[in-house]
């Protein structure tokens, strides 16, 4: 369904409308016209709706307008493609959709190398040779392609705009939701008042349904999301909201629990992640108890990773695990606070780097890590006596979060969280006989991490909170200045000033690399035990056995050495992977608005050729990488 909006400029006065789609009459169901204050100027506008309506033929369909005003006659006209849906009777296919939160290419090559660069008590590492024993569980998928970001507005987007696309099909304009732009944009948008007061023009944008409402509208799935971040955030919001400024989080969580595309219902069978405060009446101006109203409808609700452990069958389920102290924000529109999970490397207790604060959980030491909470979602999903299919997203958001103020330890165990996500749906998926669930990995965005090298920097300095320096210089703009710690050489953030010693193009001078608070070790006969070394010797980690994870401290670490380069998001390309039925139609460059149209064809169509030649493509009778 989507909103069919006419804007009508500079008039007095609108009459004789006439609307076709694909020469079906539409007239009828749009509303009388409607003075509006449209581009925020002095003229007559007018606008005209027709909200939540469909297309029942596939094919390019013509939307066709024409009216009179007092200057006259006007018209206009636009294609539409309408793909052909249906599920055939017997049919169950699941889907199941990872999105690593700014998780480039660097970013999955990062936590390969730290989390498969593994030395046992022999000496013996698990990565020889450029060689890896083991890759990733999303590296083992079959089918890998790229999907193109770029917004209608922006090359370089936002985790809205981005999920708005492999959840709608459709691009949009930076923060927004499910919506398009509309004339009433300029009341808010861009000078700073997204508030209360504003809200009738924030809430008038023309809406698109997205892949989640459509499947339990019309096929009666179940749906999920799983997020490490607050769940109103933006990559779990586009699978059941519809706002054109992606921190509505009290409006996202009110459709949460009454859809608009679902008349009022839920939106999801199952919520997992942080963010309470705006499902709590403290939390949200109208007072609403949003977690008690799931709970009348029947829903569970968990708040800790002892009660979601508890979890084992398919009752509705809500898990909130962090929360702040609810309250409004002063703008009306949201929580003073987006309570967002903990990172996994502070939930694994570890020691963190010098230049990244020091963990605190607070209240909340008993949060889920996101393999637990994927395996209970899917659990909650699957298990019904109906056999009723489900699509649910699970997000790793701190890829994203940690990435932003280039915290790259916090940054890379999240991602090593996240695969171990992944492997929890591969498992499951690979069990089922009728081998009737897709998995698709991707991303929303990508980051500036790049791989620079390689660090032995000792531990002494390396988690050294006492001993750092504040470098200072004068620009045009204006004073800067950055502060370095001992763990420089393994985490080149985005304001050293990394001097290049490849070249002689460079407008740096002083000594190369980057600065530091110890002064670089050097070996010219065994290059790899440098401080820091770009082209020389390999990462290596010890694996901790009680929690399957890396650890980034002790003798013998050899750590991998990452640079950024802002602390924001970039236009690059990111990743795709998928296994399952209709896997292949994953491959290759793609829009990123083509991954809900491919998940939606994957379930409907029959994949059944497809399938086979990826099963073949992954006989023996052909090269397979190490590790696989």
């Amino acid at each position: 369904m989507v909103d069919l909006v006419l804007e009508v400029r500079n008039a007095a006065s609108v009459s004789g409308l006439r609307v076709t789609a694909g020469g079906v009459d539409l007239t009828s169901k749009f509303s009388a016209p409607a003075k509006a204050e449209l581009d925020c100027d002095a003229t007559s506008d007018y606008v005209l709706r027709a909200d939540l309506q469909s297309f029942n033929t596939p094919g390019t369909v013509k939307l066709e307008v024409s009216l009179t005003t007092d200057q006259g006659t006007v018209s206009d006209a636009r294609d539409i493609t309408v793909y052909e849906f249906s599920i055939p009777s017997g049919r169950r296919r699941n889907v199941v959709l990872f999105v690593g939160d700014a998780m480039g290419t660097a970013y999955r090559d990062a936590a390969r190398l730290v989390s498969r660069a593994i030395v046992d008590d022999s000496g013996k590492s698990s990565f020889r040779d450029g060689f890896f024993d083991n890759l990733l569980e999303m590296d083992k998928m079959p089918v890998a392609g790229m999907a193109i970001t770029h917004g209608t507005d922006s090359i370089v987007p936002d985790s809205a705009n981005t999920g708005a696309s492999w959840a709608s099909g459709n691009k949009t304009f930076l923060n927004a939701i499910n919506v398009f732009t509309d004339g009433t944009d300029c009341k808010w948008r861009f000078n700073g008042q997204q508030n209360a007061a504003n809200l009738p023009f924030m809430m008038d944008n023309p809406r698109v349904e997205n892949l989640w409402q459509y499947l339990k509208r019309r096929f009666g799935y179940r749906t999920g999301i799983v997020s490490t971040a607050a769940v109103t955030d933006a990559t779990p919001a586009v699978q059941g909201s519809y706002v054109s400024f992606r921190q509505m989080r009290l409006e996202v969580a009110k459709q949460f629990v009454s859809n608009p595309m679902l008349g009022g219902r839920p939106a999801f069978d199952v919520i997992l992640g942080g963010g309470a405060d705006p499902f709590l009446p403290g939390g949200r101006t109208d007072g609403r108890n949003l977690v008690g109203e799931l709970q009348s409808m029947g829903y569970r609700y968990v708040t800790t990773a002892s009660e979601l452990k508890g979890v084992n069958f398919g009752q509705p389920t809500i898990g909130l695990f962090k929360s702040g102290t609810p309250r409004p924000a002063s703008n009306g529109i949201a929580t003073a606070t987006d309570a967002n999970m903990d990172v996994a490397y502070d939930k694994l207790k570890m020691q963190r780097p010098a230049s990244e604060p020091v963990a605190n959980l607070g209240a909340f030491t008993d949060q889920p890590m996101l393999d637990l909470m994927t395996e209970k979602a899917i659990d909650v999903l699957s298990s019904s006596f109906a056999q009723v299919p489900f699509i649910l997203m699970v997000e790793a958001a701190s890829i994203d979060k940690q990435s932003h103020p280039n915290q790259a330890a916090g940054t890379i165990w999240d991602t090593i969280e996240f695969d171990k996500a992944i492997g929890v749906a591969r498992a499951w998926a690979a069990k089922r006989p009728a081998k009737d669930t897709l998995v698709v990995v991707t991303a929303d965005h990508d980051q500036s991490m790049s791989i620079i090298g390689v660090s032995n920097t000792a531990d002494t300095e390396y988690f050294d909170r006492n001993k750092s320096e504040k470098i200072s210089f004068k620009t045009g703009r204006g004073d800067q200045d950055f502060t370095v710690w001992g763990d420089s050489y393994s985490n080149a953030r985005a304001g050293l000033p990394f001097i290049n010693s490849s070249t002689g193009a460079s407008n740096n001078g002083g000594s190369t690399a980057m600065p530091g608070t110890h002064a670089a070790r050097g070996s010219a006969t065994d290059p790899a035990s440098s401080t820091y070394s770009t082209y020389f010797g390999n990462p290596a980690y010890r694996l901790d056995a009680a929690t399957g994870y890396p650890m980034n401290s002790g003798p013998g670490i050899r750590r991998l050495a990452v640079g950024f380069r802002t602390g924001d998001h970039t236009g690059s390309s990111v990743p795709v992977t998928a296994e399952g039925p209709g896997a292949l139609l994953f491959t290759g460059y793609m829009d990123q608005t083509e991954i809900m149209f491919k998940m939606a064809f994957a379930i409907s169509s029959d994949t059944a050729e497809m399938d086979k030649m990826v099963d073949f493509l992954q006989s023996a009778k052909f090269p397979k990488t190490p590790g696989k």
